[in-house]
């Protein structure tokens, strides 16, 4: 049984870096694109921004869809707009229907992670959920690291387009899986009916803990994906090293965090009682990690600062995606308690980068304050996270 739920998890699991893939196949390809369609760099920027603003819009409803239909069914129609957007995108000829593409492509990106913790406590109930979350947490870092080696060479061997066509593949191939092996949704008629979305929701608003957990997972997805951006800048513009070997350190930051993924999952499946413990202390280490951002010297201390704020946002972001499913007790409100998750978790993603490029335009000291600060937020979060589960303990 668990062989086989391994699996599952595996067929998952390259989903998950195929959506990623589709993400994040037009940054190696930028340059070309902006040549073939004719785009300035800030029209070209939408073409990643919209995968967010997708991911807004279908967070919180996201909980509500897979109650109604189902984690299947959801998959299977996810995956089904992952291969409509980049059939579309293949074909397009002009921006707007690219940009279209997009939108849609970025649809199974806006619910993969929440239907990835509802397969995973519904295959793991009992034992292996922490590591098997913990793996999950790292397809985004393992798609990063595929797309920005494949996707060049792909292009000037098989042609601009030739990216769109390989994910619609892989696409095809998963589907067909997905549907040979994963088991058909049960969900009772009164299930269905018993409740509203608004209804199911309504108690996750007033859960303490959860508000915690997303605060923290907002501010962690807040100063992730300011770095992923700011990193090329801080090389570049405040030490002064070279575009390329600035593009190599920021490039190390996300391959860095995938084997931590995988540790922090170990470890809150290993001691269960200090799973808040555990997310504590990564929160700490990941401001402990940030705080010395501007005070670096040569390229060991750069990479050391990368490779422990890597590692320790990778743990805390797993630790956090563990906890989630935890804070409910109804089962059919796990769905909605990561989509809640998620839903700070894309906010931070839309609102770090403008911040702290508008923090560097005032100094760098300024956008370092700001970095910190978030991060202790992140791990005040979890402070509040452990002191509200201790109230409810004893009461």
């Amino acid at each position: 049984m668990q062989k086989r739920a391994w699996f599952k998890f595996l067929l998952l699991y390259l989903g998950g870096v195929t959506i990623s893939l589709s993400q994040l196949k037009i940054v190696p390809i930028l340059t070309e694109i902006n040549q073939h369609f004719h785009l300035l760099l800030t029209a070209s920027a939408w073409l990643m921004s919209v995968f967010t603003f997708s991911a807004v819009f279908l967070a919180l409803p996201g909980g509500g869809i897979v109650s109604k239909l189902g984690p299947k069914k959801l998959l299977i129609a996810l995956m089904s707009c992952l291969i409509l957007g980049n059939l579309l995108g293949l074909m397009a000829n002009n921006y707007p229907l690219l940009l279209l593409s997009r939108f849609i492509e970025g649809i199974p990106f806006a619910m993969i992670i929440m239907v990835g913790i509802v397969f995973i406590n519904k295959w793991f109930p009992q034992h292996n959920s922490g590591l098997a979350t913990g793996i999950w947490g790292t397809f985004s870092a393992a798609g990063s690291l595929i797309a920005m080696n494949i996707f060049k060479p792909l292009s000037v061997h098989f042609g601009l387009k030739s990216p769109w066509i390989f994910i619609s593949i892989l696409g095809v191939i998963l589907l067909v899986l997905y549907l040979t092996y994963f088991e058909n949704d049960a969900v009772p008629a009164s299930d269905k009916n018993s409740a509203s979305m608004l209804q199911l929701l309504k108690p996750i608003l007033h859960n303490r803990s959860i508000w915690a957990l997303a605060i923290a997972q907002g501010a962690m997805a807040f100063v992730l994906y300011a770095f992923i951006t700011l990193y090329p800048l801080l090389f570049t513009n405040f030490y002064h090293v070279s575009a390329n070997q600035a593009n190599f350190l920021a490039s190390l930051f996300g391959l860095f965090g995938v084997p931590f993924g995988l540790l922090a999952g170990y470890l809150m499946d290993k001691f269960p009682q200090h799973n808040s413990l555990i997310t504590l202390i990564a929160f700490v280490l990941m401001t402990l990690s940030c705080i010395p951002m501007l005070w670096l010297h040569g390229t060991v201390s750069y990479i050391v600062q990368v490779f422990c704020l890597s590692a320790t946002i990778m743990m805390a972001s797993s630790c956090v995606m563990v906890l989630a499913p935890k804070t409910v007790a109804a089962g059919q409100l796990v769905g909605y308690a990561v989509s809640f998750v998620n839903f700070l978790y894309y906010i931070g993603i839309i609102i770090g980068t403008p911040i702290v490029t508008s923090m560097i335009e005032i100094s760098w000291s300024a956008a370092s304050w700001l970095l910190g600060g978030v991060c202790l937020l992140g791990a005040i979060s979890i402070i509040m996270f452990i002191i509200f589960n201790h109230r409810k303990e004893i009461s």
